[in-house]
């Protein structure tokens, strides 16, 4: 009714109807859309989340963002044959296609499914999740999701999908051939994965480089060093080389000789190691079984006295706040003992050519 009275007020009316008809179709959807995503889908997130399904409220959240703007998206495509039948073929095409890349969009957003995956694959198989894992299983599903939606595309323009799929398979036959190195990089990626001799984040020293796994790609492990200088080293390397994984280790050795000079008595040097030993095994994060404070020798300027110890600290920064502590509590201990830490001497011998005589100096 309302279009009929506009169409008798408006010479135009025809036009003014078509307009106002695609508008309130636009609107609808926008409005529609609105809901959607202020309502509908945090209600469904809610709702899997207390129920304990982790995968649909993950799938609730990823699509926060596409699903509304799909709805939107429809509603400019259902208003478009009201202007124009003859778009109504164009359409179609663009509603499969929207509707593809949003499906893309929103499983792109959901890797963390793939978390979900690998921690139910590690109570099952007995598989240790970790940082490496997970990246390596959202490269891999992010790359699936778009062959899915390249292939949905394709398939929707017209293109056979079948010649494509046949022409890249002996296209990537010709190039694995070519790129021999590259598949050894590929498998020698795989084996890293499948052993795990490090992860991500861990301090490792392999091939003559020294820092932290920054990334661990199929080709390439990429390694941050101290100087925070990049290597990238190739994963066949890699697989073929010792590998010192510095995370792997609980605990850190705390050793070093103490030199001090001759002059030190039996009773004072005995008094001095035994107050060290005492304090050392004491001492919070040292493990005290692993103490040893021993008189082992004399060197050239004094006696020499072995401390060591593990230290029950994983990380460097917190091995190397304990060891400052244990040195200056020794630092103070050797003073207030009254002792002296040796000093190494040389003599230096002076010729005198006018006479003949030499004389020493120290």
């Amino acid at each position: 009714m309302l279009y009929s009275l506009i169409d008798g007020l408006n010479p135009f009316g025809s036009t003014v109807s078509l307009w106002a008809t695609a508008a309130v179709t636009v609107a609808l959807f926008w409005l529609l859309s609105r809901f959607c995503k202020s309502w509908v889908l945090p209600f469904l997130s809610r709702t899997a989340e207390r129920l304990h399904l982790r995968g649909l409220q993950v799938l609730a959240q990823s699509f926060t963002k596409p699903l509304p703007i799909l709805i939107a998206i429809l509603g400019v495509l259902v208003a478009m044959p009201t202007l124009a039948p003859t778009l109504m073929p164009v359409r179609l095409v663009l509603t499969r296609i929207a509707t593809l890349l949003c499906i893309g969009w929103g499983l792109w957003n959901a890797t963390a499914l793939c978390d979900l995956a690998l921690n139910n694959l590690s109570t099952h198989l007995d598989l240790k999740a970790n940082l490496t894992l997970t990246t390596i299983f959202k490269k891999v599903y992010r790359f699936l999701v778009v062959v899915f939606v390249a292939v949905g595309v394709l398939d929707v323009l017209d293109y056979s999908v079948t010649g494509l799929i046949t022409g890249f398979g002996l296209a990537g036959l010709t190039v694995s051939l070519a790129a021999q190195d590259s598949a050894s990089n590929l498998f020698s990626g795989l084996m890293i994965l499948l052993e795990r001799p490090f992860s991500i984040g861990d301090w490792i020293t392999i091939n003559g480089v020294d820092g932290e796994v920054e990334d661990l790609t199929f080709r390439s492990t990429k390694i941050r060093a101290l100087d925070n200088t990049l290597y990238v080293l190739p994963n066949s390397s890699v697989t073929n080389a010792t590998i010192n994984n510095s995370a792997a280790r609980f605990k850190r050795l705390f050793r070093f000789t103490l030199n001090l000079s001759f002059d030190a008595s039996r009773e004072q040097l005995e008094a001095l190691m035994d107050r060290l030993y005492t304090h050392i095994k004491s001492t919070e994060s040292v493990d005290p079984d692993s103490v040893i404070v021993r008189l082992t020798g004399f060197n050239e300027s004094g006696v020499s006295i072995l401390v060591s110890a593990y230290i029950l600290r994983k990380e460097l920064s917190d091995f190397l706040s304990v060891q400052n502590k244990l040195n200056l509590d020794i630092l103070d201990f050797v003073r207030e003992a009254g002792l002296h830490f040796a000093l190494t001497a040389s003599r230096v011998y002076l010729e005198n050519e006018s006479n003949g005589e030499v004389s020493s100096a120290r």
